[in-house]
């Protein structure tokens, strides 16, 4: 499936969700599971940041990134602004999530998911709780936000909204099959 700039023959309409959180007191945390941490990635490299999206975005049609070379893959996570934290059960790696610092104090969740064989287990709630709780600790955040699609898992746009998140747009993205 790739990404379209508009409606076009055959291609399907994708509804997104924005979703945003504007006060750390808004986030609601879930119990973490017996084996869960978190790992925030101190020297983020390329090949992690590429190989978690290729694993955890095939299921769900994550297409904005799959023909990046290596150097955009290294441009991408040589940044300040950007943070790569890993969610491991019991030592194996479950999970990730992507945090990008904008300006004016907003941190993007920019890709937030679960390996296949991890999905199910009671990780995901706990997980964006912790995650969440990472974006609000970075100095000047002001808002953390994230979109969603209804390609995502199905029970994404219902998590975000139990740890906290409130919609604040939707809009259409046009797919090709």
């Amino acid at each position: 499936m790739r990404l379209l700039p508009g409606p076009a023959d055959g291609a399907i309409a994708v509804e997104v969700t924005a979703l945003e959180m504007t006060a750390p007191e808004q986030l609601v945390s879930a119990p973490r599971p017996v084996g869960a941490a978190l790992e925030v990635v101190r020297d983020a490299d390329p090949a992690a940041s590429e190989s978690f999206y290729r694993r955890v975005g095939a299921d769900w049609h994550w297409v904005d990134r799959l023909e990046w070379r290596p150097d955009q893959w290294r441009d991408w996570v040589d940044r300040p602004e950007y943070r790569l934290l890993v969610c491991t059960l019991d030592g194996a790696p479950a999970g990730y999530a992507e945090l990008e610092q904008q300006p004016g104090g907003d941190v993007e969740i920019a890709y937030f998911g679960l390996l296949g064989g991890f999905q199910g287990r009671g990780l995901g709630a706990w997980w964006l709780g912790a995650v969440l709780e990472q974006a609000w600790a970075l100095k000047g955040t002001r808002r953390v936000w994230v979109h969603t699609c209804d390609l995502d898992h199905p029970a994404a746009l219902a998590t975000y909204r139990s740890r906290g998140m409130q919609e604040f747009d939707r809009y259409i993205e046009w797919r090709m099959p």
